[in-house]
């Protein structure tokens, strides 16, 4: 026996000599990243760390590691939690599962969250990868359990990344939720999820933002100006509790007419949750665009209407102290651009500023003119494509009266000037399932979008998306159009694609503000909807067409049926628009007849599309994805607007019963006829 136990001495001092005294983890089969275990969701799976070892990019933690590469399955918000751990624990999340992952890979991180133990929520697209770090405070080791679940009704909020930054006036108790957010940002005041509202001030004085009555240690900064990312330097108010309590509250003084970013976060990296944000100013907007706070959006425009009689004067007065009105122009070209009043009843005057903001230096004044055309006023100055300036419109002296503002960008147009949708599409150049609901009725199932919003996707094949080449030469939806080169790639003049398939992410088009909301589209019962039309060069008969999921199947093809008849999604078909004079036109559709599935998702995509000829069935006739398709010989002019909402499905009070677009008396002829025919005598 003691000769036994002397060799395995040796062979154990032996193993000692060899190896030294270096530990040798044993049993941790996710130890390394390169071997981190697949998973799906899980519940309470059980991990040791004692005999870890520590690799990777120490991006955010340097103790004893294990790896997860997680696959989601669904496309909503996961959440990762490490509660029930029996020591205190740490957690990192990234895009991907390359090892190892980069910085910029990182989604999400926690170390305290409820306790001593990690949790964290992030944004997921279904199928997609992502790699877990688990790990403890400092070199702490121990036993844990992981759980990770995925909510396919939660979502991260449209306002979670700087870019994309809510407009927000003055507001009471507005809902929002961080929990699904992730961080962006430089961290200046904040380092949890986070997210932006971009607020512009109708006046000058004091304006408070509130987040008092949300549910979490909330943290709330303010910067001067719109642009992402703002510096420090741009931070006017940071602040984590106010007065005593974990709500976090500023005031600040607001410029007229000047632009502010609001981040609002957590105290630290694992706060996050429901909240509520105020803002409260102490000055009352403006009404029109008699003052410059509210000044009328504008583009290339043709003898647009004005009146300056009813108007007052505010400004700078660098050229004039006669009744003004105020226009935002964005240039469409580079080089001379000419504004013009000639045509006007009366002796007018004019000046062109750089920017937007309110009110404009005496350095901000690009031109002045009194007399050009006879005693009106125009003015050729050199513009920048995408650049914003202030117009000022007014009279000589105080003089006042009717005229007509003419723009026209004559410099050079940027390449590809076009207009498309920004519904997601599975046909697109990067060969990714786009989702267009998250779910359908109570299948746990990710409804596929096919909807026609690429043109080329490479393949030839098609469907095709309607493309505009000239969307502002003739008329447009609603008050602005961004142009864009293809859906899915190449340049935009917003900044991002109107739809980005690697991230499943559709309706990135800033200014689709076309159609007026509410909408009211109770099912299988008439309705209409109003829309927005500004006619730039009139003259031209226009077409528009709508379609509408209204079996939330993804696409645009179908036809349910009601008891009144069918209820095509192609729902208002080629309504003409003719004789229409230059400016904004708010247009009733014909009557259409919606439908709505008993068990499925509130939300409905639609397109509304604004071109020079009608539609005559489509690039790919009888093929899923037709519907809403536009010409391979592409549209001249116009624009096609995609919607996401959760359509108003009360039945309204005064029924267009009979489906003639008009709300009248044979109506009621015509409920009491139908009433008769079902009803026992």
């Amino acid at each position: 026996m003691e000769k036994g136990i002397r060799s395995k001495l040796a062979v154990a001092c032996g193993l000692m000599l060899l190896f030294g005294t270096t530990r040798i983890a044993l049993g941790v089969p996710n130890d390394d990243c390169a071997d981190a275990k697949a998973i799906g969701n899980v519940a309470g799976l059980s991990f040791d760390t004692t005999d870890a070892t520590s690799d990777g990019p120490r991006h955010y933690m340097r103790s004893p590691n294990l790896w997860y590469c997680y696959t989601a399955p669904c496309t909503g918000c996961a959440t990762v939690s490490l509660l029930g751990s029996d020591y205190d624990t740490k957690l990192a999340v990234y895009e991907g599962c390359e090892c190892y992952p980069s910085l910029t890979n990182l989604i999400k991180v926690s170390d305290d969250f409820r306790g001593r133990q990690s949790q964290l929520s992030f944004p997921v697209t279904a199928g997609n990868q992502y790699l877990i770090e688990v790990g403890g405070y400092g070199s702490r080791t121990g036993q844990g359990v992981i759980t990770v679940t995925c909510d396919k009704n939660a979502h991260p909020p449209d306002n979670d990344d700087c870019e994309g930054a809510e407009s927000i006036e003055n507001v009471t108790d507005l809902p929002f939720d961080t929990t699904c957010a992730t961080l962006d940002g430089h961290g200046h005041c904040e380092t949890s999820s986070n997210i932006w509202y971009r607020y512009a001030a109708a006046g000058s004085g004091d304006v408070t933002v509130s987040l008092v009555g949300s549910e979490y240690d909330t943290a709330l900064a303010v910067y001067s100006g719109a642009d992402c990312y703002p510096t420090s330097e741009d931070m006017i108010e940071c602040n984590d509790d106010f007065d005593g309590h974990l709500d976090s509250q500023v005031t600040f003084q607001a410029v007229a007419g000047h632009e502010y970013l609001i981040e609002v976060g957590g105290y630290s990296v694992d706060e996050s949750g429901p909240g509520v944000i105020s803002i409260i100013s102490d000055f009352e907007p403006p009404l029109d665009n008699d003052g410059c706070l509210n000044a009328r959006k504008v583009g290339d425009v043709t003898n647009l209407p004005f009146d300056t009689r009813e108007a007052t004067f505010d400004g700078p007065g660098h050229c004039m102290d006669s009744p003004n009105l105020w226009y935002r122009y964005t240039a469409s070209c580079t080089g001379p651009a000419v504004i013009s009043l000639c045509g006007s009843g009366f002796d007018t005057m004019l000046a062109v500023y750089r920017g937007w903001e309110c009110y404009p230096k005496s350095s901000d004044l690009i031109g002045c003119n009194d007399d050009a055309c006879g005693r009106q006023s125009e003015l050729t100055v050199n513009v920048v494509a995408g650049n914003r300036y202030l117009i000022e419109v007014g009279g000589y002296g105080d003089q006042t009266g009717q005229g007509v503002l003419s723009i026209s960008c004559e410099g050079e147009q940027p390449a590809e000037q076009y207009d498309l949708g920004d519904a997601p599409d599975s046909t697109n150049n990067y060969g990714r399932l786009m989702s267009a609901y998250p779910y359908q009725g109570l299948l746990p199932v990710v409804v596929n979008a096919n909807y026609p919003t690429v043109f080329d996707d490479g393949t030839g094949n098609g469907p095709h998306g309607p493309v505009h080449m000239r969307p502002k030469a003739v008329a447009y939806l609603g008050e602005m159009v961004t142009w864009e080169t293809e859906a899915d790639h190449g340049p935009d003049q917003d900044g991002v694609n109107n739809i980005r398939p690697s991230a499943d992410s559709p309706d990135n088009d800033r200014q689709d503000d076309g159609v007026v909301f509410p909408v009211n589209l109770p099912s299988c019962r008439w309705a209409t909807f109003d829309y927005v039309v500004q006619v730039v060069e009139p003259g031209t008969d226009l077409w528009v067409n709508v379609w509408c999921d209204w079996n939330r199947d993804g696409d645009w093809d179908d036809t349910p049926t009601c008891t009144r008849g069918p209820a095509p999604e192609w729902a208002v078909q080629n309504q003409l628009l003719f004789n229409l004079p230059a400016g904004v036109h708010q247009i009733t559709t014909p009557a259409i007849l919606p439908w709505h599935p008993k068990n499925g998702p509130d939300q409905m995509w639609m397109r509304i599309t604004l071109s020079e000829r009608p539609f005559k069935g489509g690039s790919h006739p009888g093929e899923t994805g037709n519907g809403g398709s536009g010409p391979l010989s592409k549209y001249d002019i116009g624009e096609t607007e995609d919607y996401t909402f959760a359509p108003d499905m009360t039945r309204p009070v005064c029924e267009d019963f009979n489906g003639d677009g008009l709300i009248n008396t044979q109506d009621l002829v015509d409920i009491t006829a139908a009433w008769l025919s079902t009803c026992p005598e």
